[in-house]
């Protein structure tokens, strides 16, 4: 995200040891002036609460209109359930925004009866409607095998409810995980939008992860705001859909950077070492160069 002229980029990040550690996964925290040169600040979030104590997942940042800034992050429960959490700046006048607060009322969005405890997470920015409620993607897995990505709606960040319909729901590529929905402009606009001016879209881009393919797939179609539904031309298995990089990417996630009009893409490259050498140099997976992404002439 950007915020007062600072880019802070979060991460997912194992402070105990070079690879993907269960349990241990806390954000990192780098900040930038550019988008090239980066310097790293101790950790926003660690694992440290009942809601949260097995692990600190992905999530988003939430620009509020006031301008403070909004975590929703996945937590791993003390039972290792996926729960929807919540974290607020302790000082939001601080450019750096070094410390992160988690209300004790987390979790904000329990796991849903229908469905699996390890196949609920990834919630996305949160975006604001024409009716002041706040909306919100997430990822969850059916317990009948349905991969999904559900919505739900809040006036203050702390009381959610689910909408009936899904964003996206199919049987066919199983788990969808990092959602993320965003308007884009008339093809001979080369400029990003956010949903604040989202009145200019001509389109807006649904793009999911395939844990199966390892890939992200995205997809352009029409999104009410009413009934918070999204519609497409094509096949519904995500997996026929286009791809933003036929390279190791995954886990993709843009922001809307506001202080260049632009929307910026930023991947996960998992690279395919054998792990001792992840362990040998201390370090595993990098942050792809950020791209501007627009719409194409060609839709």
């Amino acid at each position: 995200m950007y915020h007062k002229g600072v880019y802070h980029l979060f991460y997912q990040y194992n402070p105990l040891g070079a690879t993907w550690g269960n349990g241990t996964l806390s954000w990192g925290h780098s900040v930038s002036g550019d988008l090239v040169n980066w310097a790293a600040l101790d950790n926003a979030l660690d694992p440290t609460a009942h809601f949260d104590i097995n692990g600190c997942y992905s999530g988003s940042a939430t620009t509020l209109p006031d301008g403070t800034p909004v975590m929703l992050y996945t937590g791993v429960n003390a039972t290792l359930v996926q729960v929807q959490n919540v974290a607020f700046p302790k000082n939001a006048s601080d450019p750096l925004l070094r410390e992160w607060v988690k209300p004790s009322y987390n979790p904000v969005i329990p796991l849903p009866g229908d469905v699996l405890g390890r196949r609920f997470r990834d919630p996305s920015t949160a975006w604001l409607g024409r009716d002041g409620l706040w909306r919100v993607a997430v990822s969850a897995g059916f317990k009948d095998g349905t991969g999904s990505t559900l919505v739900y709606r809040s006036k203050d960040f702390r009381q959610w409810e689910r909408n009936a319909e899904p964003l996206y729901s199919s049987g066919d590529a199983g788990m969808v995980e990092c959602p993320d929905l965003f308007p884009v402009a008339d093809p001979s606009v080369q400029k990003g939008l956010d949903f604040a001016s989202r009145n200019d879209a001509a389109w807006h881009v649904l793009k999911l992860s395939v844990m199966a393919t390892q890939q992200d797939y995205y997809v352009v179609g029409l999104y009410d705001d009413a009934a918070d539904t999204f519609t497409f031309a094509g096949d519904n298995d995500c997996r026929t859909w286009q791809r933003f990089d036929y390279g190791h990417v995954y886990a993709s996630k843009s922001f809307y950077d506001a202080g260049k009009k632009r929307r910026v893409l930023w991947s996960w490259a998992n690279e395919s070492d054998p792990e001792p050498d992840y362990v040998a140099r201390g370090w595993a997976g990098v942050q792809t160069v950020p791209r501007k992404i627009w719409l194409a002439s060609d839709g």
